[in-house]
């Protein structure tokens, strides 16, 4: 069942108690890039969770093959239980090192 919580800090979040895709919106204003996060379907094992992701990110690839790679819809994979933030304020690159 999804559910919205508050985190330990306070903030806003959606939570399931299955495995659960979250989809992951991109809003542009003139000065920032947010993303705010939905639910978009839960899963009975992690398998059907990864295929259910496979299949919207395919489908999210199609619709915004012409948008900015930073302003892109983002697609994830939780574990029951785990907290997503319903809100963010920019998507933070993965620092690499080249160990």
């Amino acid at each position: 069942m999804i559910q919205e919580v508050v985190t330990s800090k306070g903030a806003a979040a959606i939570t399931s108690d299955r495995w659960h895709v979250v989809h992951s919106r991109c809003v542009v204003s003139a000065d920032t890039t947010a993303f705010t996060r939905g639910i978009n379907s839960e899963h009975a094992d992690r398998n059907e969770c990864k295929t259910a992701a496979h299949q919207l990110r395919e489908r999210l690839a199609t619709l915004e093959s012409a948008v900015p790679a930073e302003q892109r819809d983002e697609v994830f994979i939780r574990p029951p239980g785990f907290k997503s933030l319903k809100a963010t304020r920019t998507r933070r690159p993965k620092v690499r090192s080249c160990k």
